[in-house]
């Protein structure tokens, strides 16, 4: 009698829409390693509308996409009004694994797991932005650390960014403390890694930033410290769309910065750019683990960033050529942009960038999930 073919873990990556956010180029990038890996897998789509959608689809290998419906103006709403589908969908497909890949569908993806009945089901959390430090302050700080209190007791495992992220989890979440397991998120492509192909050009500095146009990256701030830069030979690149263009625009007229300011808008490939630049600056306030940054040390381009992220000073603190903003204010930004595009341009971050390569991130998610279906032993640390 022939034995029967081993079991293929089934796998159900679920994620509000493909949206111009790095976590969901990740989850592309996730569905196609694991079922690289053997494993069944599909994506579950809340709403169609996404702003890449196109591009990021065309990126997955024959995975099947699922989408429950459209885009609203509202994400909150999408996730109210998709979940009974949600739970249909899991009820039908009964994963041994479910992942939620961002913050934002950890506790749609939760409770759809419990009233669809699947308590054998592997709850997986990826977190996008920190939940222990996050930016929230009074009852909703903490209804949010209730919730995910709540949502802990059935999950598997929580995938953080960094060890530093999982350090402060387990700070705030002591009775969960065993959860926290931090993974290296895929961001960086081989083309990112690979020598630039062109010399970059000899006269005029450019000051380059990748972000979503949003409050949260406050590029308010670097384009208000740009004006002040001692180079006005240098240019700013900023690379990215989001709902404060307008905004962004106005300011940089008002500063008169026409010439010297440009927003080409979204860069599926941001490598040459990159590699072109003298100087990366991130001026977020609040941030997981930005791919930005990893991107930039790929083409060994210096990075200036604030501290906006957990694993921030761990990651830059001692890099060549980079540093953590001291002080927003426009003058004090300034003076730390000039320092930075005076310096040489440095020649060993690609080796930093390289442990978060599409390879080497998918990787580490393959061993965390397989340690979670019990198909591995839990690393030590």
């Amino acid at each position: 009698m022939a034995e029967a073919p081993p079991h293929r873990p089934r796998v159900s990556l679920i994620l509000h829409k493909f949206s111009r956010g790095g976590s969901d180029r990740v989850a592309a990038y996730l569905a196609n390693g694991f079922a690289a890996a053997g494993m069944d897998v599909e994506m579950v789509v809340l709403c169609r509308g996404g702003e890449v959608e196109a591009l990021l689809t065309d990126r997955v290998d024959d995975i099947p996409v699922t989408y429950l419906g459209r885009a609203s103006a509202s994400r909150g709403w999408d996730l109210i009004r998709t979940f009974p589908r949600l739970v249909s969908h899991l009820k039908a497909s009964r994963p041994d694994a479910a992942i939620s890949t961002a913050n934002n569908t950890s506790l749609a993806t939760a409770f759809a797991l419990r009233v669809a009945g699947l308590r054998r089901a592997r709850l997986l959390l990826k977190t996008t932005n920190p939940i222990a430090s996050s930016r929230h302050r009074g009852i909703a700080r903490a209804v949010r650390r209730l919730s995910y209190a709540l949502i802990f007791r059935w999950t598997s495992a929580v995938w953080t960014l960094s060890a530093d992220e999982s350090a402060e989890m387990r700070a705030a979440f002591p009775r969960f403390k065993t959860l926290f397991r931090d993974v290296h998120n895929p961001y960086v492509t081989r083309a990112m890694l690979a020598p630039a192909d062109k010399a970059r050009a000899a006269t005029g500095k450019t000051v380059i930033s990748v972000a979503r146009l949003t409050a949260q990256k406050r590029l308010d701030r670097l384009i208000a410290a740009f004006a002040r830069v001692a180079d006005k030979d240098s240019r700013l690149v900023i690379l990215g769309e989001g709902e404060e263009r307008a905004a962004l625009e106005r300011q940089v007229r008002d500063l008169g910065l026409d010439g010297r300011v440009s927003l080409p808008g979204y860069a599926a490939d941001v490598a040459a750019a990159l590699h072109s630049a003298d100087l990366f600056v991130l001026t977020s306030d609040y941030e997981g683990l930005p791919a930005a940054v990893l991107e930039a040390m790929a083409a060994n381009c210096p990075v200036l960033c604030t501290d906006c992220f957990p694993a921030a000073r761990t990651l830059l603190d001692g890099a060549e050529g980079c540093a953590l903003i001291t002080d927003t204010a426009p003058a004090a930004l300034a003076r730390q942009i000039d320092s930075g595009l005076a310096a040489p341009r440095p020649t060993r971050l690609r080796a930093i960038a390289d442990l978060y390569s599409i390879d080497n991130g998918i990787r580490s998610h393959v061993a965390a999930l397989k340690e979670s279906l019990g198909c591995e032993p839990r690393a030590r640390g």
